[in-house]
């Protein structure tokens, strides 16, 4: 593996890919969800595929140690779920503020 350097060419260009596709997707996923509009939802999952992809060419090179592996594997699942679940958060703060504001104007 150390010794063709076209091979490390391929996990450089994978670990790059893999942080541009991972910031596309929280992108277009938070894109989605505020304009209402499923075509980025889906531009959003196409990216959240290359991540994987990314992921997959990362983990299965023999130039990383497995713990190496594993904190691949668990960045991906949590690039995959953070999106997701900020959101959520998101809506409830607001949801939250315009009752303070309803209840203040009473």
């Amino acid at each position: 593996m150390r010794d063709n350097p076209y091979e490390v060419l391929l996990v450089l260009a994978a670990g790059f890919f893999y942080i541009l596709f991972a910031g596309a997707y929280a992108f277009f996923y938070t894109l989605a969800n505020m304009k209402k509009v499923e075509r980025y939802k889906f531009i959003a999952f196409a990216f959240a595929g290359g991540m994987l992809y990314c992921a997959y060419i990362l983990t299965t090179n023999g130039i990383f140690d497995p713990f190496w592996k594993w904190l691949i594997g668990f960045a991906t699942a949590a690039y995959i779920v953070i999106p997701f679940v900020m959101w959520k958060v998101i809506i409830r703060i607001h949801e939250y503020e315009k009752k303070l504001k309803e209840e203040g104007e009473n």
